[in-house]
Order: structure tokens, then sequence, then C-alpha cells
């Protein structure tokens, strides 16, 4: 039986599961029952190989023959295994939070319940998981491939900075391409209510607001003039917004693409060692990379409806990616040509000038990666003969202080812009209590569950607003009320004894703190589905603007709303919709990374940790996809660069 034969089989058999189960079709488990069917399936006899000739091609032989050449080291496998299992089961635990011990009063059946299934829960993740870092590391499923360079240092460098322009440039118009359908069906774009606050500010029709970044509405305000000059329409004009927006996105992309399967400089030592023989055409040598890789991107409709979105989520996600492309070349491929410092410095910008969160967890990203190469070039003091550099990367100390300089920069003038220029601007701070709803969704659960408070802490709390708007209005996972409670009453003028009751009731109720947490970030680290995924078209507004569809206008609702759902009716493929169950795959990813021996590689992985952190401070929905954006954007990238050798 062939290899997709039994991948259909597994599906087929997943999907049953998934629709008899019940589960969401997010659900990492049915990626564990997915994978464990078609191991299965590969253990059966086909008739053309005998039962025993069936388990010498299993993974497992394979394990024991890489273990005894010293190519896996079985404890570490085994040991990175048992972590993740439990890091994944102690998720899932939280994912299942008051489903798994069905309600029973007697605690002793309660126990025994919650006890074999967090057990059976384990071992099957451990075994899953064990097979597939297995597979991984006895195989080599993405090669880097070889390209033989030149003797000539010089020459080496010359050829390295010979971009793939056309093949780049090819990738990117397939991927408008694929965005066109979609825009042209809910032309001029998709705005929702975030979009059209800052399109007032852009069009001069509200003053301007920090709420969302003000150089994003300056990015629309520039386009959006543009579009409407040519045009003299307003539809027009974000017509014109929205087009460069997909350009831009698509640029991004396909340069994560064509970046990441370039000749690897890496290997030019390995062949002037040798007498590999380079393919005639080095770049044909990733084709196959390159293809699934831009499978990844299209095959997943939020990828194309967030392109036409006007949403500072998007172009911020594109330059995370950017960014993270850029510190894979240079802190792991070891690569500083002009080209990466300009996109460092441009990607670094947006990263932290077009959403708030970013500045910090740039800066989180910055000083882990600075720290960790600052102890490594102390301990370096002279280059490897096995190590070649490209560019300033040559001279180790002159590369850390060059990108240092960069990332200073970057960050002088993120503090310009968002200090004295935007106070000269008029730019109005948006509310604090914007910042702050994790701390006031913890106050509000111990309010809304009838905690006992003192005489003083009903005071404090009523010097912001109504106790009893809490007492009603509180939603687990959703922030909205909690914050209107705060900026529509009086937190500015409070804030210190705001923070004091806080503190106070942490004290007295960490376990309300500890369940209001979960329930308001629990979408980001579980594999909980998205309560939120994507819009299509110009939503209801005051405006009285309405989509202009160039085609398709009689079947748009029925295609959109396909798209809305098909995340909802696939196991496995709605893996990738969860933002939890994509931070979930960093854990056996960085596994991976660290058994291969490659630990700098996971420095791609900081930009997306850090953003994960920030979202944990201050995120206001529980499992809204855009806030996740730049990691699943950036999945086909980070499994590539995870995967290659």
């Amino acid at each position: 039986m062939r290899t997709w034969i039994k991948l259909i089989i597994a599906y087929f058999i997943t999907f049953a599961v998934f629709n008899i189960g019940g589960f969401e079709s997010s659900d990492i488990m049915m990626g564990a029952v997915f994978i464990g069917t078609f191991m299965l399936l590969r253990l059966l006899p086909d008739g053309r190989k005998t039962p025993d000739e069936m388990l010498r091609d299993s993974i497992y032989a394979h394990i024991r023959e890489r273990a005894g050449s010293g190519a896996i080291d079985v404890r570490k496998l085994d040991k990175a295994s048992r972590i993740v299992a439990f890091i994944w089961t102690l998720l899932y635990v939280i994912y299942l939070r008051g489903r798994i011990d069905r309600d029973l009063s007697n605690p002793l059946f309660r126990a025994v319940y919650v006890f074999l299934t967090v057990a059976g829960l384990y071992i099957v993740l451990y075994l899953v998981i064990r097979s597939v870092l297995a597979w991984v590391m006895s195989t080599r499923p993405l090669y880097v491939f070889s390209v033989t360079f030149p003797n000539n240092k010089k020459d080496v460098m010359s050829t390295i900075n010979r971009f793939p322009l056309k093949l780049f440039l090819k990738y990117a118009g397939i991927i408008f391409l694929c965005m066109l359908p979609l825009f042209l069906l809910n032309a001029p774009g998709t705005l929702t209510v975030d979009s059209f606050d800052q399109l007032s500010q852009a069009r001069g029709l509200a003053p301007y607001s920090d709420h969302h970044p003000w150089v994003h509405t300056l990015i629309i305000r520039a386009l959006y003039n543009a579009g409407y000059a040519l045009s003299g329409s307003v539809y027009g004009g974000i017509a014109f917004y929205t087009v460069t927006q997909m350009i831009v996105v698509s640029l991004a992309v396909a340069y994560s693409i064509v970046s990441l399967t370039e000749p690897d400089i890496a290997s030019y030592v390995k062949n002037e060692a040798s007498d590999t023989q380079a393919p005639a055409d080095p770049l044909k040598a990733g084709r196959t990379v390159r293809i699934l890789m831009l499978l990844g991107f299209v095959l997943y409709p939020y990828n194309l409806a967030y392109s036409i979105t006007m949403w500072k989520d998007v172009l911020f996600s594109a330059a995370v990616l950017t960014l993270t492309v850029t510190i894979y070349r240079i802190w792991v491929r070891r690569i500083l040509s002009v080209r990466d410092m300009i996109l460092f410095a441009v990607s670094g910008l947006g990263m932290c000038m077009l959403r708030h969160n970013g500045l910090y967890a740039y800066i989180l990203t910055m000083f882990v990666i600075f720290i960790c190469e600052g102890i490594r070039l102390k301990k370096e003091r002279k280059l490897s003969k096995d190590d070649i550099r490209i560019g300033l990367c040559e001279d180790p100390k002159k590369c850390y202080i060059t990108v240092l300089a960069a990332a200073v920069i970057v960050l002088i003038l993120t503090a310009l812009v968002r200090g004295p220029v935007q106070k000269a601007a008029n730019v109005e701070s948006g509310d604090f209590a914007h910042n702050l709803p994790i701390p006031l969704q913890q106050v509000a659960r111990v309010v809304y569950d009838g905690c006992e408070l003192t005489g003083e802490e009903i005071h404090s709390l009523e010097k912001i607003n109504s106790v009893e708007f809490l007492r009603t209005e509180y939603t687990p996972g959703g922030a909205d009320p909690a914050v209107q409670w705060g900026a529509f009453g009086n937190l500015d003028e409070n804030k210190a004894e705001f923070f004091a009751v806080w503190l106070k009731l942490m004290i007295k109720h960490p376990g309300e703190y500890i369940l209001a947490f979960i329930d308001q970030t629990r979408g980001y680290y579980t594999t909980m589905a998205p309560e939120q995924t994507e819009y299509y078209g110009i939503l209801p507004n005051e405006d009285g603007l309405e989509p202009q569809p160039v085609l398709g206008a009689s079947v748009r609702i029925k295609i959109n709303e396909i798209c809305g759902k098909l995340h909802l009716m696939f196991p496995v493929y709605g893996i990738l919709y969860s933002m939890g169950a994509c931070f979930m795959l960093l854990i056996p990813g960085a596994s991976i990374v660290i058994l291969s021996g490659r630990k700098e590689k996971l420095y791609a992985y900081l930009p997306f940790i850090s953003l994960m952190l920030t979202l944990m401070v201050a995120v206001p929905l529980c499992a809204d996809l855009r806030y996740a954006y730049p990691l699943m954007l950036a999945m086909p990238a980070l499994i590539r660069i995870t995967l290659a050798d």
C-alpha cells in the first residue's frame, strides 16, 4: 500500500474520531490520532513485505541503527520527549479545565477519573511525541542543499549577495494573485470597528489618538490620500491602502520563502573538504521546500483575509516575519550584508511602532540575543576553522557591535516618535485601563464570584466606579466590560489605590486570580479553537460605507462564509488556526533544535515567545487570532528553520 493511500486512510479514521467524539478541529489530540494511526498502518503487512521486513523498516529500527552509530542519543531523546509530553499534558488539562472530572460529587471517584485521564493522556502524547522527534532526528526531511562555492572568499561573498530577484518576484506575484480573488469579492477591502476608528483619524474626521499606533494611522492617511487623489473616491482611497498592504505582505512572505532556501553558506567548508558535487542549479534543490512554504500560506484563508483587512496586526506581522528571517541569517547562518542590515532596521522599526506590545517584545528579544552572543563572543576568542562567516560576520566583534548599534538606533527612533513627536502632533494618549485587562479581570472575578470584601476594599473600588457593575457585567475571557469599568470611571486618578487593592485581593484570593488569568489567556497557549478569526468586507458603520465587490456579488457572502468555517470542519487542518496549538508546536520544535546541537536557532523563536509573554499581561480577548497573527504567519518559516540541517 502506497504512503499517500495510508495517509488518506489515517485521515478518514481521524475524521471519524473527530466527528463522533465531539472534538474541536483545532484539538492537538487529532494530530496525535492522525500520526498514531498512520504509524500503525505502516506496520501492517501489505502483501509486498513480510511482518519482519515491515518492522525492520519501522522508525524504531531507524532509531536503533542511528543510536548504534552515535547519530542519536536515545537518552536525550527520551528526556526531551518526557519533558514535552509533560508540558503538553499540563496545557491540555488547562484546556479541558472543569471537564475531566465529569462533575462527580464523590472526591474519590473524581480523583480516580482525573488520575486515569491525565495518565492516559501523558502516555499517548509521550509515545507520539517520541516517535515524531525520533523520525525527525533519524531522517533529514528538509535538507539544506549543498553548493560548492569558489575558493576565493570575495567570490563567495559575491555569490551570496547575488539574490535571486526573479525567483523572489515570481513567488511574490503568485502570493498576490492568490489574494486577488478575495480582494475583488470584498473590494475595497475589509474594515471593522478598529479600522473605522483609524480611518476617521486618517481622514481628519477625528483627532489623533494613540489607542491604535499613531504611525499606522499615518500610513493609512498617506495611502488613503494617494488613492483618493487618483480616484476622487473614498472607496478608491481605501482600495489603494488595501492593495499596498497586499503587496507588502506578498513581498515579506516571498522573502521568507526564498531567503530560507538560498544555498547554505556553511556547506562551503564541507564541500571544500570533500568531493561533494553541487547541483547544476542550486535553487532547484529547494523547490519542494519553497512550494510547501507557499502552500503553508495560501491554504489558510485567514492569511488571504487578513491581507485585505485594514488592521495594524497585518503590517506588524509582516515586519516580525522579516525580522525573524533576518535574525536567523545574522546569528545562525552568520551572514551580515547590506541587505540584512537594512531589513533588520526597517523590520525592527515596524515591530516597535506598529503595535504597542511590539516594543517590549523587541527589547526582550534583543536583550536575550545580545546577552547570549556576548557570552559566546567572550568564550570564542578566535574563529574556528570550520566556522565560515560572511561579510562583517568574518569579524564576530565587529558584527556584534554593528547589529547592536542598529538595534539601539531602532529603539531611539521609536522613543522619539512615540514621545516628543507624538506630543508635538497633539496625539491623545489611550485610556490607561486598556493597559490592564488582566488585573482588571482578576479584581472583577473576585467581585463577581461574591468573595468577601472589607468595607475599605469596597470603598477603594467605588472610588473608581460602581462595584455593582462588576457583579453583573464580568465576562470570563472578554475584558471589555472590566476595561470599560476602569476607562469610564476614575482609574486614571486612582492608579495607586487600584494597585494597592489589587495586591490585597491577590493575597486573599489567589485561586480567583489564577482562574481569571487562565480564562483570559488560555486561547494563546492551549489547543483551544479561536473565538474570533477573520472578517470579510466593510462591516456596518456610521459612515454609510458599503462593500463594492468587483466580481461575485451574488455569491460573495457564501464564499466568505465557507472560508470562515473551513477550520471548524476539518481536524488536523484546524490545528494551525489555533494560536495556542501553534505555540505548543514551538515546544517540540525547540526540542528538535536542542537535540540537533544548533541551539542558536532558538533566536528565531524569541520574537514570538516575547510577543506571547506580552499578551499574557494585557490581552483583551481570550482567543482572538489577530493578536497572535505574527506566529501564525511565520509558522512555515519557523518549521523550515527548525528542520533545516
